[in-house]
């Protein structure tokens, strides 16, 4: 029985009809999110720089919306529980989710201006959302390093992600 390409299988994935060659993938973006996250700095008032974008970036752009939303709101929330960092945890599944899903969504196949517009929108969403999270949770004082640290993962995100998607889009390709 032929499995077909799973790069497509994933651009095109049904929650409710999932394979189990599915779920592995999907479970295993769950995991190198958290890795990613995982490799994180500390900053000021309860915010951390990490690699999680790289991941949901990669995730999202080459395997589409869903996968990225599945990849960063449970990679990314969980792994706020484990940091320690639990009063973020339902905010992040919400917001790096949604980055997830806008990414995959404005992604539209190999030509990295699309993938780079698609990590714009998704970036700022998620700066958007953590900025305002931070002014009602901490303070709005607090507001303005978040920012920094946010563009920042996104940036070194996109950096990053940019050219390994090339890469692994040609891969799936052959």
């Amino acid at each position: 029985m032929k499995q077909g390409n799973i790069q497509e299988k994933l651009r095109n994935l049904k929650y409710t009809e999932l394979t189990t060659r599915e779920l592995a993938f999907l479970s295993l973006f769950i995991a190198i999110t958290a890795v990613a996250t995982f490799l994180h700095i500390p900053g000021p008032s309860s915010s951390y720089f990490n690699l999680g974008e790289v991941a949901i970036y990669i995730i999202a752009i080459v395997f589409g919306r869903r996968a990225g939303f599945t990849a960063g709101a449970i990679g990314s929330a969980l792994m706020d529980i484990l940091l320690g960092y639990y009063i973020w945890a339902p905010f992040t599944f919400f917001i790096k989710g949604i980055e997830g899903y806008l990414v995959g969504l404005f992604s539209h196949g190999e030509r990295w201006q699309d993938n780079l517009v698609a990590i714009i929108a998704g970036g700022n969403f998620m700066v958007l959302g953590y900025a305002l999270t931070k002014g009602f949770l901490i303070s709005w004082p607090a507001v303005l390093p978040e920012i920094g640290i946010d563009y920042m993962q996104m940036l070194i995100g996109g950096i990053i992600a940019l050219p390994l998607t090339h890469h692994i889009n040609r891969y799936f390709r052959k």
